[in-house]
């Protein structure tokens, strides 16, 4: 793993091993030919795009918004 002494931050993204796991069972089929996995952090979670049918799929949601506060 390599280590930056750059201080800024572009993005903060909170990851359960549930999310890792299911990333893990994804990677073949949405990676791309070189083998990169791009994941996108959006809210509170993270998200892959399925190349067959341009939809994404959620990966995880690491904790709910308050927004939804009302759902629980």
């Amino acid at each position: 793993m390599l280590s930056t002494r750059e201080i800024g931050q572009d993005a903060k993204a909170e990851v359960t091993r549930d999310m890792l796991e299911n990333m893990l069972s994804c990677f073949d089929k949405f990676s791309s030919h070189d083998g990169l996995l791009t994941v996108e952090l959006r809210g509170n979670g993270l998200f892959v795009l399925n190349p067959k049918t341009g939809t994404y799929e959620t990966v995880g949601v690491a904790r709910m918004s308050p927004a939804m506060d009302h759902l629980r």
